[in-house]
């Protein structure tokens, strides 16, 4: 039952985003053409093949909901698109008709959804950054260093918990979170230089780390973590508490395990579940030994004793704009060095590569984590990639139309009507055919 609610309010979160991303874009194709004064004979958020959901009819206009919540369109009248339609072929144009306007208008229309999707990102991660702000933890902070998740791939690379972390590509490293995100993974021919026992060493990340990273992704998400030592905070009412562990111990050894990190008691546990254990603790000057009980889920119900120097910035709508807008415009950088990654075979494009169901489960799966902010980072993420993906120069996409308006534009000239036609209907298949064997991806991944 729990899987069945899983699934559908991950289906929930999909239909949200697409719906806000739909609505967006096809707006910004809708306006331009009612202010100058072209016909929009349907405006639809989702596809309303095989059938719709819901429409009203104001004016020359039918607004709709269809039933397929994979898109959504805007007819303008006069104009070859993916409906295909040709009733005006032959026919004189007509003063409200999309091909009876000046080249100018008709190209705002068409780069009108692009723009849209870039400012709503934009928007969106403005929004973030002033409604959370940020918070980042200083490296110089990191009095114990870092914590390599185990299994992880920077373990993998060579780092040990207590590195301290110096540089990335020979730049100063001055927060963890500049670094700790797989996004860094990237970039090509880069390297770490890290303290270790007072000696500085270099660290190569592989240039098919990311492909690797995709591989561990569900068992170890993160790169990097600050390392606690093992003086815990016992909280109420747990394992911990019932057993005689107080606040300010100092977990030493489990079994016959040491402990130095907080991160090893959560690891050691695990490998005694269901069992008695000994846990040695040491409480100022006194060493002592409890037994412990474990539960099949080995929790005992302790945190780190420890404050980190994190630091907080507060934005106001004004100032949000600038570091919104270098981080909706990193996100679409990350998307272009992915797809680089992929055309040099250094990751793989069925891993790599989200549709509809995958980033549904995302959507899941970040919300769940960190909450609505999880599912506002993915959508302003989209909706930049969704004006990347519109603007490629590739017929039924608005990248396609650009192109014959800008040969229009140079040569004075509008391409013939039966290229146009052709073109339409070899990008309508070339985009069906990317969808399906996207869909297909997505099911047996």
């Amino acid at each position: 039952m729990v899987s069945v609610l899983n699934i559908l309010f991950q289906v929930f979160l999909l239909i949200a985003a697409l719906g806000i991303l739909v609505l967006i874009h096809e707006l910004g194709h809708f306006l331009p053409a009612k202010w100058f004064g072209m016909r929009v004979e349907k405006f639809y958020l989702f596809f309303d093949w095989p059938r719709k959901l819901w429409s009203i009819k104001h004016k020359d206009t039918e607004y709709g909901i269809g039933l397929i919540p994979l898109g959504g369109y805007v007819k303008i009248a006069g104009i070859i698109d993916e409906s295909m339609d040709t009733e005006f072929i032959g026919k004189p144009a007509e003063p409200w008709e999309f091909r009876a306007k000046p080249v100018w208008q008709r190209f705002i229309v068409m780069v009108g959804g692009v723009t849209m999707n870039l400012i709503l990102g934009i928007l969106i991660f403005s929004f973030i950054k002033f409604y959370y702000g940020e918070a980042k933890l200083p490296v110089e902070g990191l009095k114990n260093g870092i914590e390599v998740p185990k299994g992880s791939i920077t373990e993998e690379m060579g780092f040990k918990n207590g590195d301290k972390l110096l540089t990335f590509n020979g730049q100063p490293i001055k927060y963890l979170e500049d670094v700790a995100n797989p996004s860094i993974l990237l970039n090509s021919n880069s390297f770490f230089e890290v303290i270790r026992n007072d000696e500085t060493l270099k660290i190569q990340v592989p240039n098919d780390a990311l492909r690797k990273f995709i591989n561990k992704k569900k068992e170890n998400p993160t790169l990097f973590l600050p390392a606690y030592k093992s003086k815990v905070k016992v909280m109420p009412k747990t394992l911990a508490e019932k057993s005689g562990i107080q606040t300010g111990d100092e977990i030493i050894q489990i079994d016959t395990v040491k402990i130095h990190l907080f991160s090893q008691i959560r690891e050691t546990l695990k490998q005694y579940a269901g069992k008695e254990v000994n846990i040695i603790v040491k409480r100022g000057e006194k060493t002592i030994q409890f037994k412990v009980k474990l539960e099949k889920k080995p929790v005992l119900g302790v945190v780190p004793n420890e404050e980190l120097p994190v630091e907080r910035t507060k934005y106001d709508p004004i100032s949000s704009l600038k570091p919104g807008t270098l981080a909706a415009f990193n996100t679409l950088n990350d998307n272009l060095k992915g797809i680089s990654k992929i055309f040099k075979g250094e990751a793989d494009v069925s891993k790599s590569v989200a549709g509809p169901l995958k980033i549904g489960a995302i959507l899941g799966e970040q919300v769940e984590k960190i909450g609505w902010l999880g599912f506002w980072v993915i959508t302003g993420s989209l909706s930049m990639w969704l004006a990347l993906i519109n603007i490629l120069p590739i017929p039924a996409l608005d990248g396609g139309h650009v192109i014959f308006l800008l040969i229009e534009a140079i040569t004075g000239k509008e391409p013939s009507l039966k290229v146009r036609m052709i073109a339409q209907q070899i990008g309508m298949y070339l985009l069906l055919g990317l969808m399906i064997i996207v869909l297909l991806n997505d099911f047996f991944n």
